[in-house]
Order: structure tokens, then C-alpha cells, then sequence
């Protein structure tokens, strides 16, 4: 009985130590090439990041429901805009087979006038497969979308490995 108990710990745990960690970002592709023309290093790395990252608007990150066929689906507004973000996020082992496993990952990412049931299935959207296993990094989805003739780059990233903070 401690046998089993220690082992479904032991799973739960693994389990519950991997999880992917995703953020929905937009970038003003004139308000950031106007700034990284004008940079001027202060030696403040604060104050180099802050100008640095004019334009760009990254949403606060959110945790991915994780297992077989789990879609996550979260939706911002386009700062400045009427349009809506949709980002999605899915998880299967019935898409894309690889040499690495079955195992995949989906992520998505639409903008339109209203938000849409999921990112992967939408008219226009941006997707990315990746084999979900062990070696997996980080993924990405970003398209360019044209709103009143000013361009933005609207883009989800997950890390699918949490990052070690240095001791």
C-alpha cells in the first residue's frame, strides 16, 4: 500500500513539476523601429529594457490546461483597436506522429472583430505543431496584422521547460 502511494505521489509530482508557461504579446512595428533607432545605451539595464521596449504590450502569461486533447483559449484587445486577440493553446496524440513520439502541441493566435471559439480552427489565424516531449524549448506562433495602416506583430509563446533561477 506505501508502495502505491509513494507512486502515484511520485507521478503526481512529475506532473505537476511540468508546466508550460505561455504569453500572448503585440508590437507597434513603427514605435518599436523608432525606438531602437533612437537608443541611446544609459548603463541602466532598467532603463534600457523600458526604452527598448516601446510598442510592445506583453500580456500577463498564463499556465495551459495540461493533457490529452486540452485546448486553452484566452483573448485580449488589440491595444488601440476594436479587435479581439484570440490565442489558444491545445495538447494531442493524434496530429503529428514523429520519430520523438505522438505526443504534440498546438499553439494559435487570430485577431478579428470578435472572439473566436479557438485560435487553431479560425479563418487567418498563425498556427505551430510542435512534438511535445522531453527536448521541447519553447514555441511560437506570431502573424502581422495591418490596423488604420499601421502594422503590429501579434505573436503567443510557451516555454515548455520552466526556467532554473541562478542560485
Amino acid at each position: 500500500m506505501v508502495l502505491l502511494l509513494l507512486t502515484i505521489a511520485g507521478a503526481q509530482t512529475r506532473s505537476e513539476a511540468r508546466s508550460d508557461v505561455c504569453h500572448v504579446y503585440v508590437v507597434d512595428v513603427e514605435k518599436t523601429r523608432k525606438a531602437a533607432e533612437s537608443f541611446r545605451e544609459t548603463g541602466s539595464a532598467e532603463t534600457d529594457a523600458k526604452a527598448l521596449s516601446v510598442g510592445q504590450t506583453v500580456f500577463p502569461e498564463f499556465r495551459p490546461v495540461m493533457g490529452e486533447e486540452e485546448l486553452t483559449t484566452k483573448t485580449y484587445r488589440l491595444p488601440g483597436s476594436v479587435l479581439i486577440i484570440t490565442a489558444s493553446v491545445y495538447y494531442t496524440d493524434e496530429s503529428m506522429a514523429s520519430a520523438e513520439g505522438a505526443d504534440s502541441m498546438l499553439v494559435g493566435i487570430v485577431t478579428s472583430l470578435k472572439a473566436q471559439q479557438d485560435a487553431l480552427s479560425a479563418e487567418d489565424n498563425a498556427v505551430s505543431e510542435v512534438t511535445y516531449n522531453d527536448s521541447l524549448d519553447t514555441v511560437r506562433a506570431k502573424k502581422y496584422v495591418k490596423v488604420k495602416d499601421r502594422l503590429y506583430l501579434v505573436g503567443i509563446e510557451c516555454r515548455c521547460k520552466e526556467r532554473k533561477k541562478p542560485n
